[in-house]
């Protein structure tokens, strides 16, 4: 507890020492030994700061400044906040921060902080100094975040080329590697399975089309890969556009701890309970109604709330979601007539469909459009399971509801 309070303290306190004011930036001539680099920082433990962070330092000596630019902040005053959030309406912002207060939160977090200085000339910085400041005023600071297409990183990446257009050249061909949006983030989420897990579980099949070379950089490591690989040309000589990478912390390394419980062993376990109920079931000739009314209940709910991802948000990465084939929501509505042991028909068919989209979810479950996370399988196992013993069972009960005694005769 102690630790999440330290970082919340810790957040608040870079959000209060954020600079406020505009009128001190306006119309200030950078000086000649001003420098202007990009800021990587590496991963953090927890989720949301799994991914790494992108900003852009200016130092003016001069001047007396030594500011960051940073696109990965938002107003936790904003009206109906957290609604917002879920939806995808939740507008970022462009802040400010003394580089010294930026560079200390992630050092007391851990993570570690590098600095590419660009090769701008007097003219240049100037230039990207009137885009920076630009962007902070109050009518273009705020931005509609988008994890893959519009955050921290790609926002730097985008406001280099729109300051030279025609004049920056990535030369990043070698990052091809055949891989989705959805491999590239995979590639950060071994330390947090269940955080995996649920990404797996909220987005849909547009992230697994394969990402080209310039759609990596939406990730803060491989844009400073981008910014390090890439060229400016003015007036017909083209440089490098950063110099070499400079480490400003390095943090102490970490141990990779995944947990005993990851979700493929949990689930798989679930699904041994689920077996071993179902043989129990039909060794005493029965149907645990209880637990099948609230397994289907919480799928059914479970695929709500990815139709909501879909349909109720503006988040793009949450349409098109295969997952729905074994979450399906109806399962909800059939949860409440799984109490009753003799079941109507259209139930029956509809366990009989469910065990059926089952079978054929998992028999071609490498070869779906959307990479499914393997821990799903046991799941869509004991769906598919109950679904059909509940269909033996039902067919059952009516067979022995329908055939008459024979008396023996005396």
């Amino acid at each position: 507890m102690r630790k999440y309070i330290k970082q919340l303290g810790l957040v608040l306190a870079f959000c209060l020492l954020s600079f406020q004011g505009w009128a001190q930036f306006e119309d200030i001539q950078l000086s000649p030994q001003a420098k202007i680099s990009l800021i990587t920082c590496s991963s953090g433990p927890e989720l949301y700061a799994i991914f790494g962070h992108s900003a852009v330092r200016v130092n003016d000596p001069v001047n007396g400044f030594d500011i960051v630019f940073n696109y990965g902040t938002f107003d936790f005053n904003e009206p109906n906040f957290y609604l917002k959030f879920a939806r995808g309406k939740l507008n970022y912002k462009l802040s400010i921060a003394y580089f010294r207060d930026f560079v200390y939160s992630y050092t007391m977090d851990n993570r570690s902080v590098y600095e590419q200085e660009m090769n701008f000339t007097e003219e240049q910085k100037q230039q990207y100094w009137g885009f920076l400041t630009n962007n902070y005023l109050p009518a273009n600071r705020f931005y509609l975040y988008d994890f893959f297409f519009d955050n921290c990183a790609t926002r730097i990446r985008d406001g280099v080329e729109a300051t030279f257009p025609n004049q920056i050249r990535f030369n990043i061909s070698h990052f091809d590697e055949d891989m989705s949006f959805r491999n590239l983030i995979d590639l950060y989420l071994p330390p947090q399975p269940w955080g995996d897990l649920g990404i797996d579980f909220s987005l849909g099949a547009r992230i697994d089309r394969e990402a080209t070379p310039y759609e990596y950089m939406f990730l803060p490591d491989y844009l400073a890969k981008g910014f390090a690989n890439a060229t400016i040309t003015e007036n017909g000589q083209t440089q490098p556009l950063v110099g070499e990478m400079q480490v400003l912390f390095e943090r102490e390394p970490i141990p990779m701890s995944r947990g005993i419980f990851t979700p493929t062993l949990v689930f798989w376990l679930f699904f041994a309970v689920v077996l071993a109920l179902t043989v129990v079931d039909w060794m005493k000739r029965r149907r645990s109604r209880v637990f099948d009314m609230v397994f289907f209940f919480i799928i059914g709910l479970m695929g709500i709330i990815m139709l909501l991802l879909w349909f109720a948000t503006d988040h793009q990465a949450t349409a098109y979601n295969f997952n729905l084939l074994w979450a399906i929501p109806t399962h909800i509505v059939v949860a409440f007539f799984l109490g009753h042991n003799k079941l109507q028909d259209w139930v029956s068919k509809y366990m009989l469909a469910t065990a059926i989209v089952a079978g054929v979810l998992l028999l071609f479950w490498p070869w779906w459009p959307q990479m499914l996370h393997t821990a799903f399988i046991p799941v869509t196992l004991a769906l598919g399971l109950r679904a059909a013993y509940t269909v033996w069972f039902s067919n059952k009960i009516k067979k022995e509801t329908f055939t008459p005694k024979v008396e023996k005769a005396i």
